[in-house]
């Protein structure tokens, strides 16, 4: 059995879950041959650490046993070959230098990314001069940032400027004749809860009875078409029973090469008395009074992919929300990664700095019933490149 990382199995404050690790894997690793240890796993895949009551301390990771049987390989002796490795190494070198420096002059200088700077430069392009897909976006989002706005306490006059960029992107949609949405319906009815929000300052949301029942026989479509993000929750704790059953459910997920990388670090809010006044727009605000907090991390150490890891992270966020809905809780995915402060949220809890964490997600039992008729149509969204689909459309 592979040894085991972040603490023991069985011991409180750690979730587990059976699956099946790779075989032994060989690998060339620069000049040298190495073997990963490997087997079938007794334990775990991933350890959910309960970060409110576990010991922060974690294990460092065995190294990998490297193969020096001389009979295995010749030692390279050629001088062209040693010269290009090295001249390899000093341009690899040469482009962590390059990200490094291109980070801190974003972050110190700038204040702002590039990926910031190319939404904030569409965002600002006139409605009137939008394709259709950047338009539908941006009332998505704009009418994303007011139905948050709306639901919670605070000064009226803020949230003016989405308001009026989403009643023009709305009316631009109408003036072009595109057809009937879903989304654009529900953007009118986020201004309509905007404009009483206006008038009285008080949170406008939607009562939970208006929740359709789920249980674990409810049928997987319907799981699917209900599945909304929730920033209300009551102040009840949830049951440690239905935590395993959601992290058990997640771990289906697929992952890139079967590499289940996955750290679920699970945080149970001790104090829900809280929730009940407080504001839910700041997403510090959110991981405050959530009933569960779990934060996703990705371990990268075997990730030659750029996007990959990201990628495993939102899949399995995705399993997270779905099997929340399956069991008649609901939640909402909070972005991570370069947004949140990985080196704080590492040395608090003593996480190692080759995981990081690419999104958190927030759940419990639900106080609201956030709007689920605003999904973008399957006919905006679909290429077909079939010449036979196309033809017979």
């Amino acid at each position: 059995m592979p040894p085991q990382t972040g603490g023991q199995p069985g011991a409180e404050g750690y979730y587990e879950a059976d699956a099946r690790l790779p075989k032994t894997i060989l690998f060339r690793f620069r000049p040298e041959l190495v073997a990963m240890p490997s087997g079938t796993s007794e334990g775990l895949t991933f350890m959910a650490r309960d970060l409110d009551t576990a010991s922060p301390a974690v294990e460092t990771p065995p190294k990998l046993e490297t193969m020096t049987a001389t009979n295995n390989r010749r030692p390279n002796s050629n001088p062209i070959k040693r010269l290009k490795r090295w001249v390899k190494s000093l341009l690899f070198a040469g482009c962590e230098q390059l990200n490094t420096t291109s980070s801190w002059i974003q972050d110190r200088i700038l204040h702002t990314t590039l990926e910031q700077k190319r939404a904030a430069d569409n965002s600002a392009i006139p409605v009137g001069e939008m394709d259709r897909d950047l338009l539908a976006m941006h009332i998505r989002w704009a009418g994303h940032n007011i139905e948050k706005r709306v639901r919670t306490r605070g000064n009226p006059d803020r949230g003016g400027n989405r308001a009026g960029e989403l009643k023009a992107a709305v009316a631009e949609w109408h003036r072009r004749g595109y057809p009937h949405r879903n989304f654009v319906a529900w953007a009118e009815e986020n201004l309509r809860d905007y404009e009483k929000w206006l008038e009285c300052g008080e949170p406008q949301f939607h009562p939970e009875h208006d929740l359709p029942l789920f249980g674990p026989d409810s049928p997987v479509i319907e799981v699917l078409k209900n599945r909304v993000s929730t920033r209300f929750w009551k102040p009840v704790p949830v049951e440690e029973e239905k935590v395993r059953q959601i992290i058990g459910l997640a771990t289906h997920a697929p992952t890139a090469c079967n590499r289940q990388a996955w750290k679920l670090y699970v945080c149970r809010n001790p104090d829900l008395s809280r929730a009940a006044n407080a504001p839910r727009v700041l997403n510090p605000t959110l991981r405050a009074v959530a009933p569960v907090t779990i934060y996703i991390a990705i371990d990268t150490r075997l990730y030659p992919e750029v996007w990959a890891p990201a990628q495993d992270a939102g899949i399995i966020g995705l399993q997270l929300s779905l099997a929340t809905t399956a069991v008649g809780l609901t939640g909402c995915l909070m972005y991570g990664a370069e947004m949140f402060p990985q080196e704080a949220w590492r040395r608090h809890y003593g996480i190692p700095d080759y995981q990081i964490m690419e999104l958190m997600f927030l759940f419990g039992y639900p106080a609201e019933r956030t709007l689920t008729n605003k999904r973008a149509d399957a006919e905006d969204v679909a290429v077909f490149l079939d010449s036979a689909f196309e033809a017979s459309g």
